[in-house]
């Protein structure tokens, strides 16, 4: 375990905030994102995964997956990632992908806001933390 802290511990401050804001925006992807209270009917809810628009936060949720697998597989993997990907470097990659994730969610709140649950608001936070550790992650290599 300790092995495992000190793993974690040797990552930049942006992959700190990629690794677990992936993962929750994976998990809030199962709460609910909209519900109606029917009243004497029950209440009635979608989560991340169903519609309206679930393209939109689909997308958002696989990317901040691949943005996390990312992360997870060089800090904790025995496999080797390289160091770019067509020229382009993974801070790069990383802050384009956080913020189009981002994108997305404000694109599906922005189509459809009623009746919005607290799993949408979840998710658009961990999207943000995302956005945010790609751009932290591309100051950290800008400065170096």
């Amino acid at each position: 375990m300790e092995k495992w802290i000190e793993k974690f511990n040797a990552l930049s401050m942006g992959e700190k905030i990629i690794l677990p804001a992936g993962v929750v925006l994976l998990i809030v992807g199962f709460l609910p994102w909209y519900s109606v209270d029917l009243g004497a009917f029950g209440n009635y809810s979608h989560n991340g995964w169903q519609s309206p628009g679930a393209i939109w936060s689909i997308l958002a949720i696989l990317i901040g997956l691949a943005m996390a697998g990312v992360v997870g597989l060089k800090a904790f993997g025995t496999a080797t990632i390289p160091d770019n990907v067509g020229g382009v470097t993974w801070p790069k990659i990383h802050l384009g992908a956080g913020v189009v994730a981002l994108v997305f969610l404000l694109i599906k709140f922005i189509s459809d806001n009623d009746y919005t649950a607290f799993g949408f608001y979840l998710g658009i936070i961990a999207a943000a933390a995302l956005a945010a550790g790609g751009f932290l992650m591309f100051r950290e290599e800008s400065a170096a």
